[in-house]
């Protein structure tokens, strides 16, 4: 199914680059996945700032989060003539052993957002993207970190549920969360704080798989409550299933609205804050998506211009808390 969808975008984007004699500046925006409504607000920002400048926003990504699928598609499209990309990195060495050298060979800019290549990838070619736009996943870890302290002051057990292992950007975030939660560089303890031993969890970025784990946990705390306290999922992948989310969680609202168990969520959805508002969380922190399909074009477009561009081009957060008026600030 991956195959036959990435066929039909790739021969999409073919035609249309055949019927098209305007030769305008043509830009990739690669997400992680076209499945995940994240992204969606993504291609709006790369839509709407193309729009604006004349350019032309190819936006394409995989079916399923899979680095190798993003490594196809960004080899296929240099194939055709691009002037820049932009990449939602999933694994940094799978691009960088096959598509990234062929953009250098092109000398096509490169750039990142959302998730950015690892520091290892960076420290052996410093020169592999020209900027990283997106949340600084380090502080939006730490807001999350922050916001479970400030409604559990006392402390307790938690676990994270994350993506693929190897994304950096996620990475970061967990350890956010860490220092959020008063854990020490040095000792990697905490005075309040204790993760549960088979944690970190990770979905490969998969919805349903993010909603199974998240369902184990929720069946464990209800099996023993003092063996966890806070389930922190660091991205919206388990509430975009909406409906299947609200039958997992439902059954628990008792704990949940006693706060013998907190629900802490990454990213500000409008499904997340409809849950939100239900009371079937507690709190998310959220990015700002739109910004970085907009920001993504207007920096090619500069790059491609000959302007200098900076290398971290940080976009906002917001904190979303239940009870909370308004819900978002």
């Amino acid at each position: 199914m991956k195959a036959f969808l990435f066929s039909v975008l790739v021969l999409f984007s073919c035609q249309s680059l055949a019927t098209d004699s305007s030769a305008k500046p043509r830009f990739l925006v690669v997400p992680k996945t076209v499945t995940n409504p994240f992204f969606d607000d993504v291609e709006k920002g790369c839509l709407q700032a193309a729009a604006e400048l004349d350019v032309e926003c190819v936006y394409l990504g995989p079916e399923e989060a899979d680095a190798r699928y993003q490594d196809q598609i960004i080899s296929q499209q240099i194939e055709q003539g691009l002037d820049g990309i932009s990449v939602s990195v999933i694994n940094s060495r799978v691009l960088t052993h096959r598509s990234m050298q062929l953009a250098k060979q092109s000398q096509i800019p490169v750039v990142t957002f959302d998730s950015d290549f690892s520091e290892k990838s960076l420290a052996a070619d410093p020169k592999l993207r020209h900027s990283y736009i997106g949340t600084d996943n380090f502080q939006f870890g730490f807001q999350l970190g922050r916001l479970t302290q400030a409604l559990k002051p006392q402390g307790g057990s938690f676990c994270i549920i994350t993506g693929h292992k190897g994304a950096a950007n996620l990475v970061e975030r967990i350890n956010g969360v860490y220092a959020g939660l008063g854990f020490n560089n040095n000792s990697g303890k905490s005075d309040l704080w204790e993760e549960l031993s088979r944690c970190p969890i990770y979905s490969d970025d998969d919805a349903q798989r993010s909603l199974n784990n998240l369902d184990r946990m929720l069946r464990l705390h209800q099996y023993e409550s003092k063996l966890l306290d806070v389930i922190i999922t660091v991205g919206a992948w388990p509430q975009t299933l909406e409906f299947k989310y609200s039958d997992v969680v439902s059954p628990h609202i008792d704990s949940l609205a006693s706060k013998r168990l907190l629900l802490i969520f990454g990213d500000t959805l409008e499904v997340q804050k409809r849950l939100l508002a239900q009371g079937l969380a507690h709190g998310n922190v959220g990015q700002s998506p739109y910004d970085m399909g907009y920001q993504s074009i207007y920096t090619l477009y500069s790059i491609h211009q000959g302007k200098a561009v900076e290398e971290l081009i940080h976009t906002k957060l917001e904190r979303c808390v239940f009870g909370q008026t308004p819900l978002c600030q």
